[in-house]
């Protein structure tokens, strides 16, 4: 099964032949996905820079060059530090994404020989960044993430919480107990259950979760 379409192939080729893509780099769900724990597929892609200047010139760049592409363009959001673009081909819809990150940073950007002139976000970034989106959104793939990069790649939830407070000095112990709660709130049969392509036991999640949860509530007392 693959981890994304070619849609998203064909837009991340040509995102790094435009001008001043060299300044940003893949990041989120799918640079985790496709580059490091092949685990699930993924719907959108995410570019991120730490210079904020950049993300509307490039973002008009990139429309511009997937049009010569027959793709349908369509701006769905559109700040001063954030963009989102629908992409269209005949067959596949993307979401892409064009923000500004944190300037500071775990570990240098990573590039991979069979994608030259791709930069893709660190392992351990990415990580941090998916259990400090626990607060946001905290949708069920961000809880897939976290539960497959502590399963899979190994990390342990102290050394993500002690990373999380490196990169943001607002993290909160409290408040991650808090949004931890949330995976009470989703079902097994959840849409994006269906977007793994490594099996995992929904309950045994729960479990997981829950009692990340519970150690925190008695560290707390």
């Amino acid at each position: 099964m693959e981890i994304i379409n070619n849609t998203q192939k064909e837009i991340i080729g040509v995102f790094f032949t435009v001008s001043d893509s060299e300044h940003f780099y893949l990041s989120g769900g799918t640079a985790l996905a496709y580059f490091y724990l092949k685990h699930r597929r993924s719907n959108d892609l995410d570019f991120f820079t730490a210079e904020e200047e950049l993300v509307l010139p490039v973002s008009y760049h990139l429309e511009k060059a997937l049009k010569v592409k027959k793709m349908d363009i369509q701006r769905h959001r559109e700040v001063h530090s954030f963009v989102e673009l629908l992409v269209k081909t005949k067959d596949e819809t993307t979401i892409v994404h064009l923000g500004c990150d944190a300037a500071f940073r775990l570990e240098q950007v990573k590039e991979f020989p069979d994608h030259p002139g791709l930069k893709v976000d660190s392992l351990v970034d990415i990580a941090v960044n998916k259990l400090l989106a626990l607060f946001g959104r905290a949708t069920l793939r961000d809880f897939i993430d976290v539960y497959f990069l502590i399963r899979q790649a190994k990390f342990t939830c102290e050394e993500l919480m002690d990373k999380a407070k490196m990169k943001d000095p607002g993290f909160d112990l409290y408040w991650l107990g808090i949004a931890l709660e949330r995976i009470n709130t989703f079902k097994e049969d959840s849409a994006e259950m269906l977007l793994l392509v490594e099996p995992v036991d929904f309950k045994e999640m729960l479990v997981f979760f829950n009692s990340w949860r519970q150690k925190i509530s008695k560290e707390l007392l």
